[in-house]
């Protein structure tokens, strides 16, 4: 197992989402290989490595998008394939890479598909409801924009959106699947901000991936390595961070510095 992680010693509360000895393959192409961590309650946690590492693989497993082919997924310490569709979708939310909607659809109707898995089939949204989709979306930065056709936003704000829909789920749980491709610095920022804040004010569990290191360092409170399969480094950026576990990921040597007040790193081109 991970350096880190042990069940056993730190109790089954202290993790929301639990690997162990996760095994997957596309065909003859072993991706992943008995890798097994913990997912700690109430923080940010990223997915770090090369391209085709299996980071997202690994965050669809998580979240049973896809099934291993050994090992299982904890989710508040039971397996997740013994948890119903419907109740997942209470637990657990994911915002993928790649979001499709039809172009007129608006914010506010968007988001309301995530209290979809509240409703039942005999009756429509409740004030409940209602509240919690105008939440998700002030949350999200989009309630401006709530009668606003999805085809004519922005990318930040079509990101916005769909975290939006993800919030109004109302889980404690939130699944990203590098959340900040094809935005402009500027939107990555404003949407690493937002993850931050969510996590701050609500407590809610982040798991997401990043390709960009120095975001990685700065909007998380631990990472996870990727390297052929397993798990090469886990822990807060601090000290999963190095000239050594950079390069031995990426396959580059890049100069890591860090900050002595904060303790924050942040690499470099050599």
């Amino acid at each position: 197992m991970a350096a880190g992680y042990d069940r056993g010693q730190k109790g089954r509360g202290a993790y929301a989402v639990e690997a162990e000895g996760l095994s997957f393959a596309y065909g003859s192409l072993a991706v992943l290989r008995g890798v097994s961590f913990g997912i700690r309650r109430g923080k940010v946690t990223t997915l770090l490595g090369a391209n085709a590492c299996g980071k997202t693989t690994l965050l669809r497993l998580l979240c049973r998008d896809l099934l291993p082919a050994s090992g299982r997924v904890l989710l508040d310490g039971g397996d997740i394939r013994h948890i119903r569709r419907r109740e997942l979708a209470r637990r657990a939310a994911i915002v993928h890479q790649k979001n499709s909607a039809p172009d007129d659809l608006t914010v506010k109707r968007l988001a309301a598909y995530g209290r979809l898995p509240h409703q039942s089939l005999f009756r429509g949204r409740t004030a409940e409801d209602e509240r919690k989709i105008e939440w998700a979306m002030e949350r999200a930065g989009v309630l401006d924009l709530a009668e606003t056709p999805i085809g004519t936003l922005s990318g930040g704000q079509r990101q916005r959106a769909f975290i939006a829909m993800a919030l109004a789920q109302d889980t404690d749980i939130l699944f990203l699947d590098e959340p900040t491709t094809f935005l402009d610095v500027r939107y990555q920022i404003e949407i690493l901000r937002l993850i931050r804040e969510l996590n701050e004010a609500h407590g809610i569990t982040v798991v997401m991936v990043l390709h960009d290191i120095n975001q990685a360092a700065m909007y998380s409170d631990e990472v996870l390595g990727l390297l052929d399969g397993g798990l090469l480094v886990s822990g807060p950026p601090s000290e999963a961070i190095s000239a050594e576990s950079i390069d031995r990921l990426y396959g580059i040597r890049l100069d890591v510095r860090e900050d002595r007040e904060s303790g924050r790193k942040w690499v470099l081109p050599v």
